[in-house]
C-alpha cells in the first residue's frame, strides 16, 4: 500500500513535467498506473474478504504515538477499488477530452495527485494521517476547480469549495485529536474496536461528522458542489461525483459500528440527509444546463447515501455501501456523457439538444443505461441498494435503539427523494436525447457545430463500460453481499439482509413503485419546462455569500480602526496586551515564592549593574546615536553574562550579532535626524514610561517564575550523552543546533531569509544587486574597476579625497583575509569547539561590512560579486538536503555519519556529515548580512544620491532634484 501511494505521488510529479512534450497522451501514464493499482487491490481481495486485514506502518512521531499506519479492510477495499477503477476510466477518457494545444501542464499532475491523496485518506489507519489526506483532497479540488484562474467564476467556485470543506476539516481535526486523546490511541481500528464512552467522545464524534457533512455536500453545506462544476468535466466526474464527495460517506460508514448509538448520530445524518435529497432534487428539476442538473442530482443522491448509512443497521450499511459503488459508476458515466456532448456540440443547454440519439446512438445507449441506474430501476445494482435502504428503514421502525420517528422519516424521505430522482433523470435523458425534433426546433433554431468521424463515436465506449457494469452488477447481489459482510458485520443493531433484485412483495418494493410512478407524474407536471432557472432569494448559497460579505466588511472596519499607521500606537497596543494577559496570568496563578539568586560571582553583579544603568540611561536620552550605543552596551553586557555563566558559544554569538546590529543601525542613522524629536515633551511620555515599566516588570517576573516552575527533569540533560552518540561532537551547543534540533534551526534560518527579503523589498524594486554608479542593474557582470587608481583597496581610489580614510583602508586590507580565514576556521571547528555556521556567517558578514565602511558600495560589489538571494536560497536548500539526504542511503531524517580520514601530511581528520548543514546555515547568515548591508547601506546611498541629482525642468532652465520611489517610501 505504501509503495502504491509513493508511486502515485511520483507519477504526479513526473507527468506534470512530461505534459508539455506528450500533450494529452500523458494521461495514459496515470491511467495505466491506476489500472495496475486496481488489479493489485483485487489480488488482496480474497484475503480481506476472508476476514483478514492488510496492515503496513512506519513510525512518524513515536513520542506522540503517531504512526504512518495503513490498513485495508472490506470498507477500505471498496473505496480503493472505486478510486482506482473509476479513476483509470476517467484518466483514459481525458486523453480524448483535453486538447494538447490548450492543456495546462499541471492538470494531469493535479488529477494524479488527487488520486494519491484520496487513497491516502481511504487507507490511513491513523486519524491524524486521515485528516492530512482529507485536507489534501480539498487542496487538490481547489486547484482543479480553479484550473482556469483567468475566469472569475472558476476562482469564486474554487474558493467557496475550499473554504467550506476546509472549515469542516478543521472541525474534524479538533474532533480527531479529542477522540485520540480520549481513547489513548490515534489508531483508527483500535478506537473503533474499543470506543470510549464519555461526553468528550460525543463532542469529538459530532465534530468528525461536521467534516463528513461538509465534504459530502450535505445540507446546509450543499451549495459548494454545483459551483465546483465549473471545473473541466473529467475533474467533475472524478472528484465531485465518484471520489472526493464520497469521503464523508466513507467516514460516516466507518463510524457507524462504534458510534451509531450516540444520541445525536442518527438524527443528524437522517434529518440532514433527507433535507439534502429534497433540496437537491428540487434544484435539479429547475436546471437547463445538463451538467448543473447532474450536479444538483449528485447533491440529492449524496443525501440519499447519508440517510441510508445514518439508519445505522447492518442492512442499511450494506445498502449504503452498495449504493456508493453504484453511484460512482453511473454518475461518472453520465458526466463523461455530458463532457462528450459539450466537446462535440459546444453546448450543454437542454434548449439546444434533444435529438442526439440519431447522431450519437452509442452515446444515447450509454446514457440510457446509466440513467436507469440513477433512477433506481431494475436490473441495476442501484435498485438493489435502494431496496436495501428502504428495507432497513422499514425494519428499523420496530428495532430497539432506533427512534421510530427517525425510521419513518428515513423511509418517507427515501421514497420522496427517489421520486425527485426519477423526475430529473427523465428531464435529463429525454431532454437531451429523445425530445421530438419539431418541439426542439420551436424552442431554439440556432444550430450548433457537430464533430463527425469515427473517434467521436467511439469515445462513447468510456461511459458505456461503467454504465454496463452498473447494470450487470445488479445480477450479482449475493457475491456483492458476501464481499461487503466484513464492512457490515460490526454494525450495532439489526440483522444483515442481502442484495437482490427480487425480495417478493415487500414495503420496500411498494416504496420503489411509488417513487417510479410519482417521479413520472412530477416530470410530466414540472420537469418539461425549459424556463431559465431563477435563484431563490433565500438559500444556503445566499447565506454564505452574505456571511463572507459581512466578514470582509468587518475586516475592513477592524483594519481601519486598528491599523492607524502610527508605530507608537501599534507598539503600545502590543505592550498593553502583553501586560494585561501575562500580568493577569501571574496575578491569579497559585505560584509560590521563587528562589532568587542575585549573583553567583562579583563579576556577574558588576555586569548586571552596568547593564541596568545603561538601559535606564538609554530610555531617557533623546539622541539617536547615543541611545543605540547604550543599547549596544546592554547587548555586550548580556554576552558577558553568558560568558560568566560558562556559555562561550552564546557569548560569542551575542557579541557578533550585536556588532552587526550596531553597524546596520549606524548605516540607517546617517540619513535620520540627530534626535528622536525636537518637539516639547508631553504628558503622554510619562504614560508610555509607565507602560514600559509594567512590561519590563511582567517580563522579569515571568522569567523569574518560569525558571522556578520546573517540576520535571530538563530534556537537555540528555544532550551531554547525545552530543557524543548522536552528533559525534564535543560542542553541545553546536551539535544541538545541527543534529538534535536541526529542524528547529531550519525554521530559524527560514526566518532570517524572510527578514532579509523583507528588508530588501523595502529598498529595492526589481533586483537585490546595486550598481555603485547610482542606477539599478541586472544580476550579470562585476563592477568596472579597470580604471581604478592605486590605493590600499581596489575601489578605494575612486572615493573623494575628503571622504577617504587611508588608515581604515590599510587596516581593512589586512583584516579582511584574516577575518575570512577565521570564519572558515570557526565553521569547521564549531562541532567540537566554540564556533559553527551561524558564528562563522556573522564573522564573514562583518568582513564585508568593513569593506563597505572603508570604500563604499563599489568596494562591497568587488568583495561580494554575487546576488545575496542566491546565497540565501542555496543555503536553505543545502541545509534541507543535508537533513533529507540520509534517507536515500538507508538512514533516517537528520542522521549524521562519522568518518575518519587519513591524510599523509595532516594525519587523521575527523569528519561529520552535519558539516554540510552548518555550511547551509553559514550561507544563509552571510546572505542575510550581505542583504542588510546592500539594502541599508549601498541601497540607501544610491537613493540618497538620486535624490540629490538635479535634472532639467520641463518648463524652464532651472533644475529640480530627482526623488526616487524608494526614497519616498
Amino acid at each position: 500500500m505504501i509503495a502504491t501511494l509513493a508511486a502515485s505521488a511520483l507519477i504526479a510529479l513526473m507527468t506534470s513535467a512530461l505534459s508539455p512534450r506528450m500533450g494529452r497522451w500523458v494521461f495514459l501514464i496515470p491511467a495505466i498506473a491506476s489500472g495496475v493499482a486496481f488489479v493489485y487491490f483485487l489480488t488482496l481481495a480474497p484475503a480481506i474478504l476472508s476476514g483478514e486485514a492488510v496492515e503496513e506502518s512506519i513510525e512518524w512521531i513515536p513520542s506522540l504515538g503517531i504512526t504512518l499506519a495503513f490498513r485495508m479492510g472490506a470498507l477500505q477495499l471498496l473505496l480503493a477499488l472505486v478510486v482506482t477503477g473509476v479513476g483509470a476510466m476517467i484518466l483514459a477518457y481525458s486523453v480524448w477530452y483535453f486538447e494538447s494545444k490548450t492543456l495546462k501542464s499541471r492538470t494531469v499532475g493535479l488529477l494524479t495527485g488527487f488520486a494519491a491523496s484520496m487513497l491516502l485518506l481511504v487507507l490511513a489507519d491513523d486519524v491524524i494521517l486521515l485528516v492530512i489526506g482529507w485536507e489534501l483532497t480539498s487542496v487538490f479540488s481547489y486547484l482543479l476547480v480553479g484550473l482556469n484562474h483567468h475566469s472569475r467564476k472558476n476562482r469564486s467556485a474554487a474558493q467557496t469549495a475550499f473554504i467550506v470543506t476546509t472549515a469542516g476539516g478543521l472541525a474534524m481535526l479538533v474532533g480527531a485529536v479529542m477522540l485520540g486523546s480520549e481513547a489513548g490511541t490515534y489508531t483508527l481500528h483500535e478506537i473503533l474496536a474499543q470506543p470510549p464512552e464519555s461526553t468528550i467522545t460525543t463532542v469529538a464524534v459530532m465534530l468528525l461528522l461536521a467534516g463528513a457533512l461538509s465534504k459530502s455536500a450535505i445540507f446546509p453545506f450543499h451549495f459548494w458542489l454545483p459551483g465546483a462544476m465549473a471545473a473541466p468535466t473529467p475533474v467533475s466526474a472524478f472528484l465531485h461525483a465518484a471520489a472526493m464527495v464520497k469521503a464523508g460517506i466513507y467516514l460516516s460508514a466507518a463510524l457507524v459500528p462504534a458510534f451509531a448509538d450516540i444520541p445525536l448520530f442518527r438524527p443528524t445524518l437522517i434529518v440532514l440527509g433527507v433535507a439534502t435529497m429534497l433540496v437537491g432534487a428540487y434544484r435539479a428539476l429547475l436546471q437547463t444546463d445538463i451538467k448543473v442538473l447532474l450536479a444538483h442530482g449528485t447533491v440529492s443522491q449524496l443525501g440519499l447515501l447519508m440517510t441510508i448509512v445514518g439508519i445505522g443497521t447492518k442492512t442499511a450499511l450494506m445498502g449504503g455501501l452498495a449504493m456508493l459503488a453504484a453511484h460512482a459508476m453511473f454518475k461518472a458515466s453520465l458526466f463523461m456523457v455530458v463532457g462528450t456532448i459539450d466537446r462535440q456540440y459546444g453546448t450543454r443547454q437542454l434548449t439546444k439538444l434533444g435529438t442526439l440519439r440519431k447522431d450519437r446512438p452509442l452515446l444515447a445507449v450509454a446514457a440510457t443505461l446509466a440513467a436507469i441506474a440513477m433512477a433506481g430501476l431494475p436490473p441495476a445494482m442501484a435498485f438493489a441498494a435502494k431496496e436495501a435502504g428502504l428495507e432497513a428503514a422499514w425494519e428499523a421502525i420496530s428495532l430497539p435503539g432506533v427512534l421510530t420517528w427517525l425510521s419513518v422519516l428515513a423511509f418517507a424521505g427515501i421514497v420522496v427523494g427517489s421520486m425527485g430522482t426519477v423526475a430529473y433523470t427523465l428531464r435529463f435523458l429525454i431532454g437531451t436525447f429523445f425530445v421530438d425534433s419539431r418541439l426542439r426546433e420551436a424552442l431554439d433554431d440556432e444550430p450548433f457545430i457537430v464533430r463527425h468521424g469515427m473517434w467521436p463515436q467511439l469515445v462513447a465506449l468510456f461511459p458505456m463500460v461503467l454504465a454496463v457494469l452498473g447494470i450487470v452488477s445488479g445480477f450479482f447481489g449475493k457475491p456483492i453481499t458476501a464481499a461487503l459482510e466484513g464492512a457490515t458485520a460490526s454494525a450495532p443493531v439489526g440483522e444483515a439482509s442481502y442484495l437482490a433484485l427480487w425480495h417478493g412483495f415487500t414495503p420496500a418494493l411498494a416504496g420503489s413503485a411509488i417513487a417510479v410512478v410519482g417521479g413520472f407524474i412530477v416530470w410530466r407536471l414540472f420537469g418539461r419546462s425549459m424556463a431559465a432557472p431563477v435563484e431563490p432569494r433565500f438559500s444556503a448559497a445566499a447565506a454564505y455569500a452574505g456571511m463572507m460579505r459581512g466578514l470582509d466588511r468587518l475586516a475592513v472596519e477592524v483594519t481601519g480602526r486598528t491599523q492607524s499607521g502610527s508605530l507608537p500606537v501599534h507598539v503600545s497596543t502590543i505592550a498593553v496586551t502583553v501586560t494585561v494577559l501575562a500580568g493577569a496570568g501571574l496575578a491569579f496563578a497559585s505560584l509560590g515564592a521563587p528562589k532568587l539568586v542575585v549573583a553567583d560571582s562579583v563579576g556577574q553583579l558588576v555586569v548586571g549593574i552596568a547593564v541596568s544603568v545603561c538601559a535606564l540611561v538609554a530610555a531617557n536620552t533623546r539622541g539617536r546615536l547615543k541611545t543605540f550605543l547604550l543599547m549596544g552596551i546592554v547587548g555586550y553586557g548580556t554576552a558577558m553574562m553568558f560568558l560568566l555563566h560558562g556559555a562561550p558559544d552564546l557569548a560569542l554569538t551575542q557579541i557578533l550579532a550585536e556588532t552587526v546590529l550596531l553597524v546596520l543601525l549606524v548605516l540607517v542613522l546617517r540619513h535620520l535626524p540627530k534626535y528622536f524629536t525636537n518637539r516639547p515633551l508631553r504628558g503622554v511620555r510619562w504614560l508610555r514610561a509607565l507602560l514600559a515599566a509594567c512590561v519590563g516588570a511582567v517580563a522579569g517576573l515571568g522569567a523569574l517564575f518560569a525558571a522556578n516552575s520546573r517540576n520535571e527533569a530538563s530534556i537537555s540533560d540528555r544532550f551531554y550523552e547525545l552530543a557524543y552518540s548522536f552528533g559525534f561532537g564535543r560542542n553541545i551547543v553546536n551539535v544541538t543546533l545541527v543534529d538534535i534540533r536541526a529542524w528547529d534551526t531550519v525554521g530559524e534560518i527560514s526566518v532570517l531569509l524572510a527578514a532579509a527579503t523583507g528588508v530588501a523589498s523595502l529598498i529595492f524594486i526589481r533586483t537585490r544587486v546595486v550598481d555603485p554608479v547610482g542606477t539599478l542593474r541586472g544580476r550579470r557582470g562585476r563592477p568596472d574597476t579597470s580604471k581604478v587608481g592605486p590605493g590600499w583597496l581596489r575601489a578605494g581610489a575612486t572615493a573623494d579625497m575628503q571622504g577617504r580614510a587611508p588608515m581604515l583602508e590599510m587596516m581593512t586590507r589586512l583584516l579582511f583575509p584574516v577575518m575570512l580565514v577565521v570564519a572558515i576556521y570557526l565553521l569547521f571547528a564549531g562541532h567540537n569547539d566554540p564556533g559553527g555556521g551561524f558564528i562563522a556567517g556573522i564573522v564573514a558578514g562583518l568582513a564585508l561590512c568593513v569593506r563597505y565602511l572603508a570604500a563604499g558600495a563599489l568596494e562591497l560589489a568587488e568583495a561580494a560579486p554575487i546576488d545575496a538571494g542566491k546565497l540565501l536560497g542555496g543555503g536553505i536548500i543545502l541545509a534541507a538536503l543535508s537533513l533529507i539526504g540520509p534517507v536515500f542511503f538507508g538512514g533516517s531524517v537528520g542522521q549524521s555519519y562519522d568518518y575518519t580520514i587519513e591524510i599523509l601530511a595532516m594525519g587523521e581528520i575527523h569528519f561529520v556529515t552535519s558539516v554540510f548543514f552548518d555550511v547551509g546555515v553559514f550561507l544563509v547568515v552571510l546572505g542575510t548580512v550581505l542583504d542588510f548591508i546592500r539594502s541599508l547601506g549601498a541601497g540607501i546611498d544610491t537613493q540618497w544620491r538620486n535624490d540629490q541629482t538635479p535634472r532639467p525642468s520641463a518648463h524652464s532652465d532651472r533644475t529640480v532634484p530627482v526623488r526616487s520611489r524608494g526614497a519616498q517610501s
